[in-house]
C-alpha cells in the first residue's frame, strides 16, 4: 500500500509547518502553523495545493506558534475537520491563538482578505476550542474518513520537545507512518526524553532543525556556562536579561536557575518574570504528575519570582539591584518587553544579556547578540550601541543530528522524509542517514508537491534525494 504526502508549509524551512496525508480514502492534516516571520503569501499553510483532495482530521503536534497558530485559518477555509490534540495542548492553546490573534492585528499584510482572518477574533478562538478533541498517550483511536476504505489508526507519543508535545504515529491496512513533528531524545532540566515506538516503520518523517551542525546538546556544559555569567555579572553589581519563549523556554530556564541557586552555583537573587509566560506556567503545574516531568510534582510557580511592574518598568529594582529578569520575546522582536529592557540594558556596562534560544537573522535578538561592544549595529530600525555583557548559550528543545541519526537507524525507514530546517541541515540530514542506510528512500520535499509514499513495489529500495523526485510521483 502507498501514501500520499504533500507537505504545505515547512518544506527546507521553520515555517507555517503542515503536512497531509492522504490514506485509502482518510486525508489527515498534521499541524497547521503560522510563519514566525512572513506575513505574505507564505505566513500560512498552501491549502490550495491539495486542490480536490479530501480531509478530514487535523492533528495538532503540541502548541508553538509555528504548528499551532494557522489553526483558525485552516479551520475557517475546512470547518468540517475534526481537530485532535493532547489534553495540554488542548489547554495552551487557550493562551497561545489569543496571542496569536493580538499578533496578526497589526502583523499581517493585506495579503489576506479579512474574512479569511476572522476565527482570529477572541469570540470566535473561544468557539473554535470547543471543537478542540483531547486524545490521551498511548492510546490508539480509530479515524475513518468519508472515503476511507479502510480505518486508520492513530496512536500519539509523547516527543520530549515541550508540554503536550507528540509524534504522530498512522496505521492503515499494514502502512505505517511516523511523523515524529518536533522531537527531544535528550532529557531537559524540567520535563523527559521522548519516548516513541523506535521499531522499523515503512514511513519516516522527521525534523531537521539542528542539523546544520555536528554540536551535540550539551544542556551540562551549557548550565555551568550560564552559572558562571550570572555570577560574573551580579558579582559587579549588575543584572541579567534573558530574552525567552514564553512556552517551553521560559519554564526550562526557570527550573534551571532554580537548581543554579539551590546549588550555590549562583546567588539567591530576585527572579523577575511577567506576562504570558505566567499564565503559562500554571498550566504546565497543572500537568506536572501526567505528563513526563523528570520530577513528579515539581511546579513552575513554586519557584520565586516577582511581577515585572510594566506601569514603572524603568524604575523596578532590577534596574539597581543585582536581579535576573526572563522576559519575552526570545528573538527581542520589536514591542515586547524583551525588546523595550534590551534597549536600556545594553548601556549599563555592568549589566549582562543571557540569549538561551534560537535567534532568526533577521530578528533584533540576532543582531544584538552577535554585536561587538562599542562598534555600533541596527537594532530593529535603530542605530545602537551596547556597552553590556553578551554571551550565546545553547538549551535546544530539539533533537540533536546525532540523535536523529541514530533513531533513524534504529526504525529503518523505506522512505525517510525530511522537514522543518534548512535546506543546509536537511540536506546533512539525508547524506548522514545516506551513509547508514543506503537503501532508504530519501525525500526533502518541495511545497506543495505531491509525493507518494509507502512500501516499495519493484523491489528495488531506491533512493531520492533532495529535490528529487521518483518517476511515480505526480505534480500536485
Amino acid at each position: 500500500m502507498t501514501a500520499e504526502l504533500i507537505v504545505l508549509g515547512g518544506a527546507e524551512d521553520i515555517g507555517a509547518n503542515c503536512t497531509y496525508i492522504g490514506l485509502d480514502g482518510t486525508g489527515i492534516i498534521i499541524d497547521a502553523g503560522l510563519h514566525p516571520r512572513d506575513r505574505g503569501q507564505h505566513a500560512f499553510p498552501a491549502l490550495a495545493s491539495l486542490g480536490e483532495r479530501s480531509a478530514d482530521v487535523l492533528v495538532i503536534s503540541h502548541a508553538h506558534n509555528d504548528h499551532l497558530g494557522g489553526l483558525p485559518f485552516v479551520m475557517r477555509a475546512m470547518p468540517h475537520l475534526r481537530p485532535l490534540m493532547t489534553h495540554a495542548t488542548r489547554d495552551l492553546t487557550h493562551v497561545m491563538l489569543h496571542n496569536t490573534g493580538r499578533l496578526l492585528k497589526s502583523d499581517i499584510t493585506a495579503w489576506f482578505p479579512t474574512e479569511s482572518l476572522s476565527y482570529y477574533n477572541r469570540e470566535q478562538i473561544e468557539l473554535l476550542r470547543h471543537a478542540f478533541e483531547a486524545v490521551p498517550y498511548d492510546d490508539p483511536i480509530r479515524l475513518k474518513g468519508w472515503h476511507g476504505r479502510h480505518d486508520v489508526t492513530m496512536t500519539l507519543h509523547w516527543s520530549g520537545h515541550i508540554l503536550g508535545a507528540a509524534s504522530v504515529m498512522l496505521e492503515c491496512n499494514g502502512l505505517s507512518i511516523l511523523h515524529t513533528t518536533d522531537i527531544q531524545f535528550d532529557d531537559q532540566a524540567l520535563i523527559g526524553k521522548a519516548a516513541v515506538p523506535r521499531h522499523h516503520v515503512d514511513v519516516l518523517i522527521t525534523e531537521a532543525t539542528n542539523c546544520g551542525h555536528d554540536t551535540p546538546n550539551d544542556r551540562v556544559g551549557e548550565t555551568k556556562r550560564l552559572g558562571k555569567f550570572i555570577a560574573d555579572v551580579t558579582n559587579e553589581n549588575g543584572s541579567v536579561l534573558i530574552p525567552s519563549f514564553a512556552l517551553g523556554k521560559t519554564q526550562e530556564i526557570l527550573r534551571i536557575l532554580y537548581g543554579l541557586m539551590r546549588s550555590g552555583s549562583i546567588p539567591s537573587i530576585p527572579i523577575y518574570t511577567g506576562g504570558m509566560g505566567e499564565r503559562i506556567n500554571k498550566i504546565y503545574d497543572q500537568y506536572c504528575y501526567t505528563e513526563p516531568f523528570r520530577q513528579p510534582g515539581f511546579e513552575v510557580s513554586d519557584i520565586p519570582q516577582e511581577r515585572v511592574d510594566m506601569n514603572a518598568l524603568f524604575s523596578n529594582d532590577f534596574m539597581s539591584k543585582p536581579s535576573i529578569v526572563v522576559a519575552q520575546s526570545g528573538m527581542v522582536n520589536k514591542g515586547t518587553l524583551s525588546h523595550a529592557l534590551a534597549r536600556v540594558w545594553m548601556r549599563n556596562p555592568a549589566f549582562g544579556i543571557a540569549f538561551i534560544g534560537y535567534q532568526d537573522p533577521d530578528t533584533p535578538g540576532w543582531s544584538l547578540s552577535m554585536s561587538e561592544p562599542g562598534v555600533p549595529f541596527m537594532f530593529g530600525t535603530r542605530e545602537m550601541t551596547r556597552s553590556c555583557k553578551v554571551e550565546r548559550f545553547r538549551f535546544s528543545a530539539h533533537a540533536s543530528k546525532e540523535g536523529l541519526v541514530d533513531f533513524i537507524g534504529d526504525v529503518r525507514p523505506g522512505t525517510l522524509c525530511i522537514t522543518h530546517g534548512s535546506p543546509d541541515a536537511c540536506d546533512a540530514l539525508a547524506l548522514a542517514v545516506k551513509e547508514r542506510l543506503p537503501k532508504t528512500r530519501i525525500l526533502i520535499p518541495s511545497l506543495g508537491r505531491r509525493y507518494t509514499v509507502g512500501r516499495q513495489t519493484d523491489g528495488q529500495g531506491a533512493s531520492a534525494h533532495s529535490h528529487q523526485q521518483d518517476p511515480s510521483d505526480g505534480v500536485g
